[in-house]
């Protein structure tokens, strides 16, 4: 074991240890860190992680660190580790073939759709405001990658002007019924802040929902302290969406992050993007889907990865095997825990029909009594007929 192991290890029975905002103090935000407590990491991939930190953040705080496993002497990641691939850019594919992360193309927030310099409306009833362009810890494989990942990004960050325009946006349209909160992470605001974010919320002239997403429980799920939850309570935070990829991530620290928070939310679900080689089998997101709902988290979307984000060459997989993985899942476990399986376009998500490659889409058709029915493969792959009600009637 090596002399850094040992230090994590002192480290996790500190005091310290637990204040969310010593975690951020002491994340690694460099390849020349990385080295230090990976002495055994392989040139070339050092080498890699350097380059591509030229121009992007990289920031893992003790905690994650703590959860990627190493080789048998404790001198390197194991190179499939699953924290250590989303966290770490230890490629070197970027911009060398179509559809991949080249710095400049935008996946998701269209100019047209920016009402004020922080919020985006997309769809009719609800307008997603960046609260923050910093996160707890930083995704190499960002589908915001131009507002959190780029270390000289042009996208705006938060101000109160921007803000007071905001809650005047929303004022002056009744249409608007849910405003999300996102980021980066809106977690990283100080809970004084957010306060602020919220209570102007609920004083508009009429009650909306509001949503918050945050990758925090994963990265740092000490931010999740009681003075924050008795911020969301006051406030009545609607719903809370997570950001989850990997069972692993399921600590104890994250359940316990979670009993908090359903404290003081009603709603907690997970976004889980589909990563290639990290949860692209039935049997790690079975373990993910399952544990999430274990402890009373939806899991809501997998996504299928956007094409001009980091990482494309690393992470992406086809449809079909999103489609293969839902299909596996879909009554074989709990319903609430399969995720519906959606495509991100910057034209608005798409809901993926779970057919297999050669199964024709349901029929309605007539049996040969006359009466209507509807033909579709179960899913046991079996041909079935549904009996429909006829034209005009009402069963």
């Amino acid at each position: 074991m090596t002399s850094m192991n040992a230090i994590t290890e002192n480290q996790r029975t500190a005091p310290s240890w637990t204040d969310w905002k010593w975690q951020q103090r002491n994340a690694t935000r460099s390849a020349e860190q990385l080295l230090q407590i990976f002495p055994g990491l392989a040139p070339e991939a050092y080498e890699m992680i350097r380059r591509n930190q030229e121009t992007r953040r990289l920031q893992i705080t003790p905690y994650t660190l703590s959860l990627i496993r190493r080789t048998t002497d404790g001198s390197a990641p194991q190179p499939d580790d699953p924290i250590w691939r989303q966290c770490v850019p230890q490629w070197a594919t970027e911009g060398t073939t179509g559809y991949e992360y080249d710095g400049e193309t935008e996946n998701w927030e269209m100019p047209e759709e920016m009402v004020t310099p922080i919020a985006q409306h997309k769809y009719d009833n609800r307008i997603i405001v960046r609260l923050s362009n910093v996160c707890h810890g930083y995704c190499q494989f960002c589908y915001e990658a131009l507002r959190t990942l780029e270390k000289d990004s042009v996208k705006e960050p938060f101000q109160q002007k921007y803000w007071a325009a905001t809650v005047d946006y929303v004022q002056r349209r009744p249409a608007i019924e849910e405003v999300i909160l996102s980021g980066g992470d809106p977690l990283m605001l100080t809970d004084e802040q957010l306060d602020h974010v919220l209570g102007d919320l609920r004083r508009l002239d009429r009650e909306i929902t509001v949503r918050v997403h945050t990758r925090a429980l994963t990265f740092n799920p000490f931010r999740i302290t009681e003075e924050l939850v008795e911020v969301l309570c006051r406030h009545h935070l609607n719903a809370l969406g997570l950001h989850v990829n990997h069972p692993v991530e399921i600590t104890p620290e994250f359940r316990d992050a979670v009993a908090r928070l359903r404290r003081a939310v009603p709603i907690v679900f997970a976004n889980i993007p589909l990563l290639g080689g990290i949860n692209d089998d039935v049997t790690t997101m079975h373990d993910l889907v399952m544990a999430l709902y274990a402890v009373g988290v939806i899991p809501h979307y997998l996504y299928h990865f956007m094409p001009f984000s980091p990482g494309a060459a690393e992470f992406r997989t086809s449809v079909r095997r999103g489609i293969e993985i839902i299909r596996a899942l879909k009554r074989h476990v709990s319903n609430l825990a399969v995720p519906e399986f959606v495509l991100p376009h910057r034209s608005g998500k798409h809901s993926i029909p779970l057919l297999g490659e050669n199964e024709p889409w349901p029929q309605w058709l007539t049996d040969d009594d006359g009466h209507p029915i509807i033909r579709y493969t179960n899913w046991r792959g079996e041909v079935v007929d549904y009996f429909d009600a006829p034209a005009g009637n009402q069963v």
